[in-house]
């Protein structure tokens, strides 16, 4: 504990903050600056045979026969102009966030430190996933939303 930590007498409860959703109440540890600077380094950090197994999955069917729109290169499938390796990139940066926003919840027994985006999209469907991702920055940091928008 700091020394200011020691003056007020703080503990991790000053750091937890609360959000309901559909009826239930969810617990949120607050990180530190540095907390979430490591988590951010964490989210952009992307696994390059993750990116190749993906890749792979989303494209085996576009290169076999010869499709209108789809320019098959080396290392990517362009599908309408668009990168399907950039795709993969942003699926699996958002599933990092996902995970590592959801770990920040505060559990009623257990730990959430090793918990895979795997257990989270066997639970939660992608939009109650994106709705908790909202909540838990809004609590996390507050005024992000309308910082964003200027």
């Amino acid at each position: 504990m700091t020394r200011l930590g020691k003056a007020f007498n703080l503990n991790t409860s000053i750091r937890t903050k609360t959000f309901e959703l559909a009826g239930h109440t969810f617990k949120v540890k607050v990180p530190l600056t540095t907390e979430l600077d490591a988590m951010f380094v964490r989210i952009s950090e992307i696994d390059d045979k993750e990116v190749e197994s993906r890749l792979k999955k989303m494209t085996d069917a576009l290169k076999k026969d010869k499709i209108e729109g789809v320019e098959v290169t080396k290392d990517d499938v362009i599908v309408n102009g668009t990168s399907t390796k950039e795709t993969v990139i942003s699926v699996l940066q958002m599933e990092k966030r996902i995970t590592e926003y959801i770990r920040l919840l505060i559990p009623q027994e257990g730990e959430l430190n090793d918990l895979t985006y795997e257990e989270i999209e066997q639970e939660f469907p992608l939009q109650i996933q994106l709705e908790l991702i909202e909540k838990i920055t809004e609590v996390i940091q507050p005024g992000y939303k309308d910082a964003r928008k200027n």
